[in-house]
């Protein structure tokens, strides 16, 4: 009888010891999936599946602008502020340049002295922060013949910026 009731002490113990082994290598495995190495591989495997699926996205957008792009009408101009739809021929933004050089540097450089270029937005030099902006693009137009960004058709935008909705375009 005694026998037995070591038996059942020692068996008690031991199962105590297995329970007590289970609950901390269950703790270790925890601990192991919140190590920042297990967590960044499924960041990195959460991302790739990410990446890819915006790459998707991007290209089936970009087939749609380039169909809108092929269906609208109209110059678009690249300003500081965004794209806009301009107006403005290549022949007016000559004339303009041409206009605006001939003009004496101190009637250029006065405060207030502004262009929109025929869009919604405007260009303006300040004599007071000796910033003539004004200057920099009737020089890049009588050097190119337009404007650096400006487009004579919606298409030939959509080749240059791809991603950009042609709907977003300001007028």
């Amino acid at each position: 009888m005694e026998k037995i009731k070591q038996n059942k002490i020692w068996i008690t113990i031991v199962v105590i010891g297995i329970i007590v082994i289970a609950i901390l290598l269950a703790i270790l495995h925890q601990q192991k999936q919140n190590s920042p190495e297990a967590q960044s591989s499924s960041y990195v495997s959460s991302a790739k599946a990410s990446s890819s699926s915006t790459s998707v996205q991007d290209k089936s957008n970009e087939k749609t602008y380039a169909k809108k792009a092929a269906q609208m009408d109209g110059h678009i101009i690249v300003m500081d502020d965004g794209y806009y739809f301009t107006s403005w021929s290549e022949k007016d933004f000559q004339n303009w340049a041409n206009n605006y050089l001939s003009m004496s540097e101190d009637s250029r450089h006065k405060d207030g002295v502004q262009e929109s270029f025929g869009t919604s937005s405007s260009i303006e030099n300040s004599h007071s922060t000796l910033s003539y902006p004004l200057d920099s693009w009737a020089q890049d137009i009588k050097d190119k013949g337009t404007p650096s960004d400006y487009f004579a058709t919606v298409k030939q935008f959509n080749k240059q910026y791809p991603g950009v909705n042609p709907d977003d375009i300001k007028k």
